[in-house]
């Protein structure tokens, strides 16, 4: 049997918090290692005798509200686990399963090998995408801190989250939603920030390392805090098609009048 990686506690919070590089002020950082405390607190009894018992999925099954599981295995490439609402204090996706998170509460979402994790609805404090994996975060879902390693993707299309981050390989994808703090990167991650009227600063911002701000593709216009030194070399603008067709529209317009 696989360990399942967020089961450590103390292996994947390190994982995903080093992707913001470490830059927070004295403040910030006694914040975060207070939560990340609190959050052990509560976790590390699964090391041992947990309130909750483990699930395990071989098979496509669901999880409802009401129920919570200490740490929650997902395996085989055809299994598709839909969660409703309850809590689960981890999930691990692993081979090519997928789990759909509609509601509830998740303490650690890790992603490995080639699954897929959609979350679209609930909360997720910590989610880890690693391996190969792709994990989406879009809708009315809340979160505390994403990270992408390895050569994993992550997307976020919607949502409300504290801090992004790559590192290693990994590819993020942003599109949508709020990232309310900061996004970091560094390695050779590669961070595509698609919409219209971007624009990214190398200075500035709440860290001192530049922001990118526009407007997602729904005319919701955004800023974002950049965290690290490197973050910067790593992030591609990269405008939406339908702003390209204006472009093109525009440019073919002044032809014309030419």
């Amino acid at each position: 049997m696989r360990e399942l990686r967020m089961g450590a506690v103390g292996v994947i919070v390190p994982d995903v918090l080093t992707v913001l590089a470490g830059h927070y002020p004295q403040n910030r950082r006694l914040k975060m290692r207070n939560a990340i405390i609190t959050m052990m607190v509560v976790l590390l009894p699964a090391a041992g005798a947990s309130a909750y018992p483990d699930k395990y999925f071989y098979s496509s099954g669901q999880i409802l509200p009401g129920e919570h599981w200490n740490n929650v295995y997902i395996y085989n490439d055809d299994t598709v686990v839909d969660m409703l609402g309850g809590g689960a204090d981890g999930i691990g996706t692993y081979d090519a399963s997928t789990v759909n998170i509609l509601g509830g509460y998740v303490s650690t979402l890790s992603t490995l090998d080639l699954s897929t994790a959609n979350v679209s609805g609930g909360y997720v404090y910590i989610l880890g995408a690693m391996g190969q994996s792709t994990a989406t975060f879009s809708g009315l879902a809340a979160g505390m801190s994403f990270g992408v390693e390895d050569s994993a993707t992550l997307n976020v299309t919607g949502g409300m989250v504290d801090a992004v981050g790559a590192m290693e390989q990994g590819t993020l994808n942003l599109r949508g939603g709020v990232v309310s703090d900061c996004l970091g990167a560094r390695d050779l991650s590669t961070v595509n920030i698609f919409g219209y009227n971007l624009a990214k600063a190398p200075t500035g911002g709440t860290y001192g390392y530049g922001v990118v701000s526009g407007y997602w593709w729904d005319e919701t216009p955004f800023t974002i805090n950049l965290n690290g030194s490197e973050t910067y070399s790593r992030i591609n603008l990269i405008p939406e098609p339908a702003t390209l067709l204006l472009l093109a529209f525009g440019a073919f317009a002044l032809r014309r009048k030419g």
